[in-house]
């Protein structure tokens, strides 16, 4: 069932009790107040004809002729209103049977239909020394009684007329109520559909039905926020897959191909020396890619403890590797790291310094320089590692960091790298609290820079 409907129903009952159990109350309350004060006014006229009677008879003489109580009631008849229709005076011998049984002073009432019109008796006794003589007071409730049908009759014309108007309004009332409901179903729906970051423009002045809305908006938006994230995260996975496959088959193809020469053809020395020589090549490069691999599992599924050290160590431990890479690259290099205390993992902060020193002196020419110096800030220590080779493409510099991306992939694998350097930095940096912030422009060099806390209570 609706909801609309259930409000609907709910409401309309509410309405048409209240309506009608007050209606019914006050109708009977003005119809009995009606109907009462009517009998009151009846047996008023009751006993003021008996106190007439007493006045205008003189019953201490015998009884009285049947003229003398013609005369009597006339004369009480006069003296009444006209809501008594009729007066009579019965003696013993003319009364009902009804009325014998009553004594001196006792009285009774009832209604009568006559002709189909409602009438009103009152009858009471009085007794004298010689006689019992029965006044009855009669008046017609006819019009008494049709006003009151005319009170209930025009309650149910208005109990009608407020059920429909009241229905009507209700209806409108609980559909006014639920449209944003069913607005926000079919959003959901469309969310269910795939339609993610669907969102309600619901303009209502109830807090409640506003609240609900911005806090479904808000949910779309972030429902579609991390399906874009899921869907990049996929996408970035199948590119690794992809580039890792490829990373194993070009050196998985040549180890196999030097292998079924071994095998298969009657080589010379020198020809055998060099195929086992390329094997170990290609061995070793798988063994550095599997190195590298679990490193950045590592890396990205554990934490590290940092320490307070000083860049002056990092520095001197740094200086022997990298000379054996200027040699290697016949490029010259400098470093100024400061006398600040920081909070680092030394072993990660070299290995994290040497990747990146390592593919600065890849991207110089043989008289080019790779600097390695920090800024020394308030709170922290900014770290840089700069150099003046052939620099990174704009484009390209938001996806270096991804695992297996190489700018120049041939030049690349000519220095024997798979892509995963820059990516093992920034976990490393992660595990600093920290990221890499690049600059460059192509043709003009790099500068790879990051921010360490300062260590210790600033005052090395």
């Amino acid at each position: 069932m609706k909801l609309s409907f259930k409000f609907f129903c709910l409401a309309y009952i509410i309405v048409l009790l209240s309506t009608g159990l007050g209606g019914i109350f006050i109708v009977k309350n003005v119809t009995d107040t009606l109907w009462n004060t009517r009998i009151e006014q009846v047996n008023f006229a009751a006993k003021y004809a008996a106190d007439s009677f007493l006045e205008f008879a003189d019953v201490s003489y015998g009884e009285m002729s049947e003229s003398k109580i013609n005369d009597i009631t006339r004369q009480i008849k006069n003296t009444l209103n006209v809501s008594v229709n009729e007066v009579e005076i019965y003696t013993t011998a003319t009364a009902q049977s009804d009325f014998a049984s009553l004594r001196d002073g006792e009285g009774v009432s009832r209604f009568l239909n006559n002709g189909g019109n409602t009438v009103m008796e009152s009858v009471c006794c009085i007794s004298t020394s010689n006689e019992n003589y029965f006044l009855a007071v009669r008046s017609d409730f006819t019009e008494t009684q049709n006003q009151c049908k005319a009170f209930w009759q025009g309650y149910a014309v208005v109990v009608l007329a407020i059920s429909a108007i009241s229905g009507l309004l209700l209806f409108e009332l609980a559909k006014s109520v639920t449209k944003p409901l069913n607005q926000l179903t079919k959003a959901t729906d469309e969310i269910a559909l795939g339609n993610f970051g669907k969102t309600v423009n619901i303009k209502s002045s109830d807090y409640e039905i506003s609240n609900l809305s911005k806090s479904f908006n808000s949910m779309s938006c972030a429902i579609e926020e991390k399906i874009e994230e899921i869907q990049c995260e996929t996408q970035k996975r199948d590119i690794f897959v992809a580039d890792f496959t490829h990373e194993l088959k070009t050196p998985m193809t040549a180890i196999m191909g030097y292998a079924q020469m071994l095998n298969s053809y009657e080589l010379n020395p020198d020809e055998r020396k060099e195929a086992s020589a390329s094997i170990y090549s290609e061995a070793k490069r798988l063994e550095n890619l599997s190195r590298q691999l679990l490193d950045l599992y590592v890396f990205q599924n554990e934490k590290t403890e940092l320490e307070n050290i000083n860049l002056l160590t990092i520095a001197r431990q740094l200086e022997s590797t990298l000379k054996i890479l200027s040699q290697k690259y016949s490029a010259s290099y400098e470093i100024d790291l400061t006398d600040s205390v920081v909070e680092a993992n030394s072993t990660l902060l070299l290995s994290l310094l040497y990747n990146l020193a390592d593919n600065a002196f890849k991207s110089v020419s043989s008289d080019g320089n790779v600097k390695i110096y920090s800024i020394k800030g308030k709170d922290c220590v900014n770290v840089f590692v700069e150099d003046n080779g052939r620099g990174i493409a704009k484009e390209n510099i938001e996806m270096i960091t991804e695992p297996f991306y190489r700018e120049d992939k041939s030049r690349s694998r000519r220095f024997g790298g798979a892509g995963l350097g820059l990516s093992l930095c920034k976990e490393i940096a992660t595990l600093h609290g920290t990221q890499l912030h690049f600059e460059s422009e192509k043709g003009k060099g790099t500068t790879v820079s990051f921010l360490l806390k300062r260590g210790g209570v600033y005052g090395e």
